[in-house]
C-alpha cells in the first residue's frame, strides 16, 4: 500500500500531511511545503511506495509524484 503525503491549502497557508492524518507541518509558501514533502518522502525506507499529491488553492489537484515500487497492475 502506498503512503500518500498531501500539500494542501490551509487558511491562507500550506499544510503538509499524511493521508488520514490531519496533523502536519504548516508553511507560508507553497514552494516551502513542497520542499518539505519531498524531504519527508526521501526519508522513507528504500523501495517503499509513496506519493506526493499537491493541491491548488481551490482544492483541485495540480500534480502528483510517485516514488519507490509502484506495482502494476495495482492490487484489488
Amino acid at each position: 500500500m502506498r503512503k500518500v503525503l498531501y500539500v494542501s491549502p490551509s487558511d491562507g497557508d500550506w499544510k503538509v500531511h499524511w493521508q488520514h492524518d490531519d496533523k502536519g507541518s504548516v508553511f507560508k509558501r507553497k514552494e516551502d511545503a513542497i520542499a518539505d514533502a519531498r524531504k519527508k518522502v526521501s526519508h522513507l525506507p528504500e523501495g517503499e511506495c509513496s506519493q506526493i499529491r499537491v493541491q491548488k488553492a481551490d482544492g483541485t489537484f495540480q500534480t502528483e509524484w510517485t516514488y519507490g515500487d509502484d506495482p502494476f497492475p495495482p492490487g484489488g
